[in-house]
């Protein structure tokens, strides 16, 4: 049976992220990035989303420079997995920090929703 999203710790969720990605590559085929998120609030971590070659490796702490960093708590977090959070409002609310090239993190706001992360938790 499915888990609901809060049923997860962090980890476990960005674990399941890599897997729904790499289940089905085709939204990030030609996406060459990597993306950085400092989460806090109920959870905390930093986590690099390196996308390469239609595949997503997810790593916990800094292991490169990332093209975008996108701050934000463990809330706001889970809810743009569910699409619940437009990253524009978010943005110009102040509830999500982007360093870097914000084009990238639009990028990856029109990934995730491909992937209907709600359906596949």
């Amino acid at each position: 049976m499915a888990k609901a999203i809060n049923e997860y710790s962090l980890t476990d969720l960005m674990n399941r992220i890599e897997e729904i990605f790499n289940e089905n590559p085709g939204p990030i085929q030609g996406f060459e990035s990597i993306v950085q998120y400092d989460i806090h609030g109920d959870a905390e971590g930093t986590y690099q989303h390196f996308f390469h070659d239609g595949k997503l490796t997810i790593k916990e702490g800094v292991e490169a420079t990332p093209v975008v960093t996108m701050q934000m708590s463990y809330d706001n977090f889970k809810k743009s997995l569910l699409g619940k959070l437009n990253g524009s409002v978010a943005l110009l609310t102040g509830k999500v920090k982007v360093k870097g090239d914000i084009s990238t993190g639009f990028k990856i706001e029109s990934i995730v929703k491909k992937y209907k992360i709600k359906e596949q938790l």
